[in-house]
């Protein structure tokens, strides 16, 4: 083989390996971003089950405020010792106010009204 050969195919040889290395440095690029990708998504999910996870001590809280205030008021519903009716409960018991005066039913409204515009005529 003459040299020129020779040098020929060494520079083939060392443009196949520069064309490999910018392959693979285009690859290893390519991943990294990727894993940077990948880490922010990790972050963010992070960030999120700890939201999570306070967001469910606070529901825990509320429930647990909640549930005392349920009972609370499930005993003052109850009725107290030795009382009896509902006036007894703490309610004032059935209870009918008084009409206004001049307050008639609908249909003996009208005609009173109509009684009215005729007495003051």
């Amino acid at each position: 083989m003459t040299t020129g050969a020779v040098l020929g195919l060494v520079a083939l040889v060392l443009a196949l390996i520069i064309a490999g290395l910018f392959r693979l440095v285009a690859v290893l690029d390519s991943a990294e971003l990727t894993l940077r990708r990948l880490v922010a998504g990790v972050r963010a999910a992070r960030r999120a089950v700890a939201a999570a996870g306070e967001l469910a001590a606070a529901v825990e809280r509320d429930a647990t405020v909640g549930q005392a205030a349920l009972d609370r008021l499930d005993e003052l519903k109850r009725a107290r010792p030795g009382s009896d009716g509902p006036a007894g409960q703490g309610g004032a018991g059935p209870v009918s106010l008084p009409l206004r005066p001049g307050a008639t039913s609908w249909s003996s409204g009208r005609s009173s009204r109509r009684g009215r515009a005729q007495a003051g005529q």
